[in-house]
């Protein structure tokens, strides 16, 4: 499913960590606060980023509408010596939604008969009242097609991964098993993937 476009450049930041996330639990649409842990991780991130001021000048900020989102691109905008209203809130990089899914443990969901043992079944796989990583590449698709300078984005694991698979025209199979680490930040550019710690060391 290659990108038939070509893309300016893109950075994501996938939100710092939560008490969900801790304690493995399906977020999805429900809100979450950032943990101590998280508004650290947040911090380093967002420093690491302001390191790259004169690359970055100028591009435009995305958000998703999201609290852990938005809490995660305040500290970037405050790095960055910009306000928060200077920030795109953009519904179409919300979460993916996990239906009756969400607050449930993941170990639960993946030992669930419903669920897809192979990877790229997970990828058409729809919970019920939830959404597939099928749905949320089409959600990306139609933002991407407004995307016409370099931006930065604060976003989700599973949105995120469907951001960073189909820009660089990954297989289902291959896009769904994508990691998307805290207190990192991804760079997307001519189709690939990159991503960097807070010391700005690639991984």
């Amino acid at each position: 499913m290659p990108l038939n476009r070509p893309l300016p450049t893109i950075y994501f930041v996938r939100h710092g960590e939560t008490d969900w996330n801790k304690q493995g639990l399906i977020q999805g649409s429900v809100e979450t606060e950032l943990n101590a842990t998280g508004l650290q991780q947040v911090q380093d991130v967002a420093t690491a980023i302001a390191a790259h001021r004169d690359e970055i000048a100028g591009c435009k900020l995305v958000c998703s509408p999201q609290l852990r989102a938005k809490q995660t691109m305040g500290f970037i905008t405050a790095a960055l010596g910009v306000s928060m209203a200077s920030v795109t809130t953009e519904p179409r990089v919300r979460e993916l939604g996990f239906g009756i899914w969400e607050g449930k443990p993941f170990w639960e969901l993946k030992d669930s008969p419903l669920y897809p043992a192979d990877a790229e079944g997970r990828y058409y796989w729809r919970p019920e009242g939830g959404e597939s990583y099928q749905d949320g590449v089409a959600r990306v698709d139609d933002w991407l097609s407004t995307v016409t300078q370099t931006t930065l984005v604060v976003a989700h694991g599973a949105v995120g991964r469907c951001l960073m698979g189909y820009v660089a025209g990954l297989e289902p199979a291959a896009l769904v098993n994508l990691k998307t680490p805290q207190g990192c930040y991804c760079k997307l550019e001519n189709g690939t993937i990159s991503w960097f710690d807070a010391n700005r060391n690639a991984l």
